[in-house]
């Protein structure tokens, strides 16, 4: 199994808790945080070879979702 394959796994696992978050508490004061540690866990596996994929695989998986992200 490749390095990405791992990420895709990640990406699946963080997708579902993203979609369990949503309906188990849809307040967005108590998503992000929960939602930082977790995708930046993947982000971090990713390291700089992988970093712009995983990154726009995340921002793919909250449009998915209808969450905007909020302004840096």
């Amino acid at each position: 199994m490749s390095h990405r394959d791992d990420l895709q796994g990640m990406l699946g696992r963080l997708d579902t808790e993203v979609g369990t978050g949503l309906r188990d508490n849809p307040d967005p004061d108590a998503f992000w945080p929960t939602f930082a540690t977790l995708s930046n866990t993947v982000l971090e596996a990713a390291g700089p070879e992988h970093f712009d994929w995983v990154s726009s695989e995340i921002s793919a998986m909250l449009a998915r979702y209808g969450i905007p992200v909020p302004e840096a």
